[in-house]
């Protein structure tokens, strides 16, 4: 307001000092039209009064903090006559400064005839005509409401803190960046009866730079701001025997700069909730213990797939020990082989879904090599006081009872299972042929009832026990006999395919040529095409490779032909398909474990062979 006021007078002085006339020759009219334009333009909230306290002028700023629209609304009248609701101490307060007193508010209210409350800082002065006269009164005044809301929401919220911060069940502490207190509430006091801990409310109030003295604070991590918070559990001997459990968080407070302004210290009694969870750990003790003796094999594990407990009867059954069985994974990849990924997503499944009861038969292989058929059934248990969630696991060992019921029903299955994938696929080649191309549907689908036909021709030949490679690929390419040699090269070592396989990539084949005959490098003179396979250690793998041929690019849509040569193979001998349409030619290259598309020999091979069909085949 001081600041307004020089700013005012100094702007009158200036007024006089441009105009080049001695102060006395300058009329009251020129000096009041001067002050009227300075008001007027003020920045801040200015008025102007006459004697009679009428306005004489006003600054917009003044019409704009009162909602006034048009300085005629108050140039000239009383301020009585605008502000009719002005309290009686501004009256008083218009005398004495028209009597020369100069009077200043920081903070005042009047209230308004609709309710609303001004709250105001002003000061006023009167001001003077040329021969010394008070000529009026000059007003400097700012609307101060927002401060005021302001400052009375910043007084509720600290009360609001206050009486959180006192009463809190939990014990709350402020300590300075050097770790001495600053204030503490009253719980804190429940906890100085400790042997260990020596500080109370009232001793921080009295005593506010004793440093803090709990061995637990981190103080080279905290005080120098490489943590913001931290949290643990400590234990206290109180000083009638007693152990106090409780709960301790630490927090910093950092400055607009990034500096700690005061820590917040949070200690909580947890005392029953410890008691609680050590009876639950001596349950679970007595439960493990009853897993370990149970006759039957038990697995307890967790939700991070921890093996927690293994019974004797797990451990005797499969050969493992405990130590290299500490992990789910370390389980499905000793007892399960190439079917680990596979049981270990089932397992993972259990996990994150929780289902009622999951029953289930799986093969294991135990440590010294022998294949035994285990029924198993997992459920979960509940929650371990650290939160993990815990699973049960029960097995039986059905190899004996599984082995009889299969031997009985092996063939029949057999015969059934065969039948039903050559329907199956009849009728699959006769749906899909129809729909990609209706218009020589009894010529494609010939073809591929023959390419069918010929491979079970091979089948039967060979009394279904697998087929010679070579065989399998100068049958699909028999159209083309008379280029096998010059364009077509064939080669590979001697191998047989088993049933399903040979099903399976022989249709692959007959597909192949009959695209390279129509489309690829077969249709060309120039053309060649070169069919291998070979045998990588336990990998079987074949490849398709046209060269020389027309520019070749990927088909805008798939029909059964792309089915044939790529997820039917590699879903009968899980393995992987590779189709690269290169423009050199197109390029067909099939990768498998070994034991699923070749025909073992002797009583093991003919197992496996088995157990490859039914994991694969159907």
């Amino acid at each position: 307001m001081q600041a307004i006021a020089r700013f005012w007078h100094g702007s009158i002085a200036s007024a006089f000092r441009r105009n080049g006339r001695k102060r006395e020759h300058i009329t009251c009219i020129d000096a009041s039209k001067i002050v009227r334009d300075i008001t007027e333009q003020a920045p801040a909230s200015l008025a102007m009064f006459d004697t009679k306290m009428r306005y004489l002028a006003v600054s917009r700023r003044f019409l704009s903090d009162f909602q006034l629209s048009d300085p005629a609304e108050v140039i000239g009248r009383s301020a009585y006559e605008v502000f009719p609701d002005l309290p009686s101490r501004c009256r008083e307060n218009h005398v004495r400064v028209l009597a020369g007193e100069e009077l200043t508010e920081e903070e005042d209210f009047f209230p308004r005839q609709d309710g609303r409350i001004y709250w105001v800082r002003w000061a006023m002065k009167p001001w003077r005509t040329a021969d010394g006269r008070i000529g009026g009164a000059m007003l400097f005044n700012e609307v101060i409401n927002e401060q005021i809301k302001a400052r009375r929401a910043l007084a509720d919220s600290e009360s609001r803190f206050r009486a959180t911060f006192e009463n809190a069940a939990v014990g709350i502490a402020h300590l300075g960046p050097d770790l001495r207190w600053l204030r503490a509430n009253e719980r804190c006091a429940a906890f100085s009866a400790t042997r260990s801990m020596n500080w109370s409310p009232s001793r921080c109030r009295t005593s506010p730079t004793q440093t803090i003295s709990l061995p637990i604070f981190p103080r080279s991590s905290a005080c120098d701001g490489t943590i913001d918070s931290y949290g643990m559990d400590k234990r206290y001997l109180r000083k009638d025997g007693a152990i106090v459990w409780t709960r301790l968080t630490v927090s910093c407070v950092r400055k607009s700069d990034g500096l700690i302004d005061y820590f917040v210290s949070v200690v909580g009694d947890i005392t029953a909730r410890k008691h609680a969870e050590e009876e639950l750990r001596k349950s679970e003790e007595r439960f493990r213990a009853s897993v370990l003796h149970s006759p039957l094999p038990i697995v307890l594990y967790d939700d991070r797939e921890q093996i927690l407990a293994l019974s004797k009867s797990w451990l005797e059954g499969s050969s493992y020990s405990g130590d290299e069985l500490r992990h789910i994974e370390d389980w499905t990849a000793r007892a399960y082989g190439e079917r680990s990924s596979e049981v270990l997503e089932y397992i993972r499944q259990i996990i994150s879904t929780e289902p009622q009861v999951q029953i289930a038969e799986m093969t294991i292989r135990t440590k010294d090599g022998r294949k035994r058929l285990w029924r198993f059934a997992c459920s979960a248990l509940g929650i371990q006081s650290d939160g993990r969630r815990l699973f049960v696991c029960i097995a039986q060992d059905v190899t004996e009872q599984k082995a009889h019921e299969e031997q009985v029903h092996f063939l029949m299955r057999e015969v059934n299972h065969r039948a039903k994938n050559i329907l199956s696929l009849v009728q699959a080649i006769a749906r899909q042929t129809a729909a990609r191309s209706p218009e020589d549907f009894i010529g494609r689908f010939t073809e591929r009832i023959q390419a069918l036909a010929a491979n079970q021709d091979l089948l039967v030949r060979n009394e279904s026990q697998g087929v010679d490679v070579k065989d399998l690929v100068r049958a699909q390419l028999a159209h083309f006999a008379d280029l096998v040699g010059s364009r077509i090269a064939v080669d590979g070592p001697r191998l047989r395919l088993n049933a399903a396989a040979a099903q399976a990539i022989g249709l692959a084949l007959h597909e192949l040529a009959t695209n390279a005959g129509k489309y690829g490098a077969l249709s060309m003179d120039a053309g060649r095409v070169d069919v291998r396979w070979r045998l990588d250690g336990h990998v079987f793998a074949m490849n398709w490779i046209e060269r020389n041929g027309p520019p070749v690019s990927r088909p805008e849509r798939l029909g059964f032909g792309s089915t044939v040569v790529d997820s039917m193979a590699k879903r009968t001998v899980g393995g992987e398909v590779e189709l690269d349409y290169a423009s050199s030619g197109l390029v067909w290259r099939l990768t498998c474990p070994a034991l699923n598309a070749l025909e073992q020999t002797g009583e093991r091979g003919r197992m496996n062979t088995m157990m490859a069909t039914e994991g694969h085949g159907r």
